[in-house]
């Protein structure tokens, strides 16, 4: 079977974040970026297989980024993510995609940000950061998001979901010892109003294309995150018989995911 890409190149920037460079001299780069107890790959299932054997994503370079979401705080994780992505601008000269590849520098014309969960509110705050600091890569990102926890999230659940055998009363702890939980209460003036409230201003003046995101899916029935209209996005896809986990989580007789970030890219 032909592949298109270079087997796994571990990336010293987050946790675990792994790079897959095309071949071909590409015109696309596409980032995963996992939630709350996630993981670079595992959060993300077969899309790497399905990806790396398809030649629609010939020109693309993708990226499965890893972070440790058991410490720090949600900013803090975003800032990192911004520090990343700028440096991706110029792979091959930021050590980043290694010389002995003997594969030429890129320039990316389109940035696909894909976020679970948690991963939905770094990747805003790294576009954010981006426009702010005038970086150009920005104009050329676009979002797409499963189970995006942009509106608010149930703690508790979440963290037992996130965190198999922790049981509901541990849960309660795990919000004090995961500052991270905390950022994703709705009712908290932190980080997620911040977002909210610049991303709408900059949308009420047509400055912030970037932040639509093309693609939103959510599980029926999902029992952890707010599902309500984000601003401007796309209005979710809703599948049947998954959950906040699965949702992201292409496999046999669900290819959804797949297919939906097929369609977007150019």
């Amino acid at each position: 079977m032909t592949t298109y890409h270079t087997t796994s190149i571990e990336i010293k920037y987050g946790t675990n974040t792994q790079g897959f460079f095309s071949f071909e001299k590409p015109k696309n780069l596409i980032v995963f970026v996992h939630g709350f107890g996630g993981d670079s790959t595992r959060t993300w299932n077969n899309f790497l297989s399905f990806i790396l054997f398809d030649s629609y994503f010939k020109n693309s370079d993708i990226i499965f980024y890893g972070y440790d979401t058991f410490k720090g705080q949600a900013s803090d994780h975003s800032s990192q993510l911004y520090d990343f992505l700028n440096l991706m601008n110029n792979p091959l000269k930021n050590n980043i995609l290694p010389a002995q590849q003997q594969l030429p520098e890129r320039n990316y014309q389109f940035v696909l940000l894909v976020a679970h969960s948690l991963g939905a509110v770094l990747v805003r705050q790294a576009q954010l950061l981006a426009y702010i600091e005038n970086k150009k890569w920005v104009d050329k990102s676009r979002l797409a998001l499963f189970a995006p926890a942009h509106n608010g999230a149930e703690i508790i659940p979440l963290a037992t979901q996130a965190l198999p055998g922790l049981s509901a009363l541990l849960g309660i702890f795990a919000k004090f010892r995961y500052p991270i939980l905390n950022d994703l209460n709705p009712s908290d003036n932190g980080i997620l109003k911040a977002i909210k409230e610049q991303t709408n201003d900059l949308q009420r003046q047509g400055k912030a294309e970037f932040s639509k995101a093309r693609l939103v899916i959510h599980a029926r029935g999902d029992k952890i995150i707010k599902s309500y209209q984000y601003l401007l996005d796309k209005p979710a896809k809703i599948v049947e018989n998954s959950n906040h986990v699965a949702v992201c989580k292409p496999k046999n007789g669900y290819s959804d995911p797949f297919e939906c970030i097929k369609s977007i890219i150019k």
